[in-house]
Parts: C-alpha cells; sequence; structure tokens
C-alpha cells in the first residue's frame, strides 16, 4: 500500500471542489490541508489561502498587512482539513458567520478518537491522548476531550515512565512536582490528586501501533500494581486491542514492515518533512538499515545513482 489515506484523499477532493464550485469568492483552508508541500502548494497556485500554519500561526494578508481570522466575512468559505479543528477556532468561524459542516474534511477516523474520548469522560475517566502536543490533530482532539473528561497529551514511552512515577508517588507535594511538566498539556481543571485513579487512552491516528500499545500496556501494569490486577478494567477503560488506532496508517506500516523483510539495499521513504505519518515510516526503516534508510520530499532528492538529498535527524520539525 503506498499514498494518501482514504481521509486525505477525501480532503483533497473536497478542497480542489470547493475552489472550483466557489470563483470569485476567497477559499480558505483552516491550516495545512495535510503535511505534503506539494499537494498544499498546488491548492495555493489556485487561489487557496490558509488561515494559520500548522503550529497555529495566523497568516497574514501580503495586499493588506492583516490578519486572514480579522477580515473573514460570511461570504468567504473555510475548509476544516483532514486533522479536524479545536473548538476554539470553530468558535470564531462561527462568530464570522461561516457554517461548520458543509466544508468540514475532518477524517472520519480522527472523529472517532474523539467519540472514544467523550465515551471515556463521561464514563468516569480519566483520558491520556498517546500524540504531540503541537500537531493540529492533537490539538483538536485535546480541545473535544477536555469537554467531556480530564485530559493530559504524552507524547512517548519516556514520557509514559514520567507519569507512571506521578500515578505511584504517596506525597502529595511529590506527586505535584513531578507532573510540572504536563501543566501545559492537561486540561485547565487537572487534579493531580483525583484524576488517576481511571485512565483510558487515546491516540493521535498518525503514530506507530506497536509504539501506543507499548504505552497501553505500560500503563495497565501501573495501574494493577497501585489498585491489584482483580478490578483493573475499573482503573483502565482501554484493552490492549487499541481501538482508536487509524487502520489506514497500520496497514501502512504493515506493508511496509512485510516489504523490508526482502533483501533490500536502501530504503527510501517520500513525503512532507513535517508529516507525521511519513516520519513513523521512516523510523521503521531506520530501525533495520540505519544509515542505508532515507527520508526525502521528491524525487528532485535523488541527485544521482549514488547521491541522495535527506533529512538528518534530530533536526528543528519547526524550521520552515
Amino acid at each position: 500500500h503506498f499514498g494518501f489515506c482514504l481521509g486525505v484523499q477525501n480532503a483533497i477532493e473536497r478542497a480542489y471542489e470547493t475552489i472550483a464550485a466557489h470563483p470569485g469568492r476567497r477559499v480558505f483552508m483552516l491550516s495545512e490541508l495535510i503535511h505534503n508541500p506539494f499537494v498544499n502548494e498546488d491548492l495555493k497556485s489556485r487561489g487557496l489561502h490558509y488561515l494559520q500554519s500548522d503550529k497555529g500561526v495566523p497568516a497574514v494578508d501580503s495586499e493588506t498587512g492583516k490578519l486572514f481570522w480579522d477580515v473573514l466575512t460570511d461570504e468567504d468559505v473555510v475548509i476544516i482539513p483532514a486533522f479536524g479543528a479545536r473548538d476554539e477556532d470553530k468558535v470564531k468561524l462561527i462568530e464570522s458567520g461561516l457554517p461548520l459542516n458543509a466544508y468540514d474534511a475532518t477524517c472520519m477516523l480522527v472523529e472517532k478518537v474523539w467519540k472514544a474520548a467523550k465515551r471515556y469522560g463521561q464514563r468516569g475517566f480519566t483520558v491520556v491522548i498517546h500524540g504531540k502536543a503541537e500537531h493540529e490533530e492533537t490539538k483538536a482532539t485535546f480541545s473535544n476531550s477536555a469537554k467531556y473528561a480530564p485530559s493530559l497529551i504524552v507524547r512517548d514511552m519516556k514520557e509514559a515512565v514520567l507519569l507512571a512515577g506521578v500515578i505511584q508517588a504517596e506525597d502529595s507535594d511529590e506527586r505535584e512536582r513531578l507532573f510540572e511538566s504536563f501543566r501545559d498539556r492537561c486540561s485547565s481543571d487537572f487534579d493531580v490528586s483525583r484524576h488517576f485513579e481511571k485512565l483510558a487512552l487515546v491516540n493521535q491516528t498518525t503514530l506507530l501501533r506497536n509504539e501506543t500499545l507499548k504505552i497501553i500496556d505500560y500503563l495497565e501494569e501501573v495501574l494493577k500494581k497501585r489498585y491489584g490486577s482483580a478490578h483493573i478494567e475499573e482503573h483502565m477503560a482501554m484493552s490492549s486491542k487499541g481501538d482508536t488506532l487509524c487502520y489506514a496508517t497500520q496497514v501502512n506500516q504493515d506493508a511496509l514492515t512485510q516489504a523490508i523483510e526482502e533483501p533490500i539495499d536502501i530504503a527510501i521513504v517520500v513525503g512532507g518533512k513535517n508529516s507525521s505519518n511519513t516520519y513513523q515510516l521512516y523510523r521503521i526503516c531506520e530501525l533495520a538499515f540505519g544509515d542505508r534508510a532515507f527520508y526525502i520530499q521528491s524525487e528532485a532528492n535523488i541527485q544521482s545513482k549514488t547521491e541522495i538529498e535527506h533529512f538528518i535527524f534530530p533536526y528543528n520539525r519547526n524550521d520552515p
């Protein structure tokens, strides 16, 4: 399996159709449609504008010097990308007189994560989101989850271990101290003395499935040690099946894992440098082949039979 998943393909088609259907009107995308520079640039060349960057920085109209957010009218069209939107952004669109549902290209599997978070919250669970706090999808998931449940974001297994230290701490002052690094990634009403008794985990859909499952299993063991194994289902809502994982992402990862079992000289992964999905595929290749794995943006990076221009990690993923 190669290329875009169904949710992204749908969002791309919606964007092109919307531009074609509204000649003479300004058409905006809330932020980058997808993390693919060629698709985004092609849409811009056809007249599409972006209200903000993928980091949430408001875009400026080069002609007037004003923020696009400040000059929206009900004559404009704004498309919500596959990643979804935060409640704060939806409110701003409504205040500008713009409809939400008519141009909403949120992936149905992202919405599935939101529904799971709501369901867990209504059952009294704290929602732990495995995701990157700076990613649009995780921001949107957190915004939706925090309406129904105490919520926080954990980036990886290293941070899950830090969270376990908070859960296991007996002294309240120690628990507060250990939790300090999560304060900018938790809901405003989060109470460390009460909100770790019942946990449920959802995830950013483009991360590695196996990493998510390891975090689930790890936190389940932490809760078993604290509350015992007999009633663990009362304290950990999510089974190790990982029911909020995106099947399309997993299909790509499984196909790649199978492909690299064959004799391989080099592995080349092609995609935008800020694409979480692409980066996870590169990680699979890097683990298997080391410096014989290459992450590039286009065929232009293959300069000859012996030279490839490629990204070297770690690098500053916030660079333009």
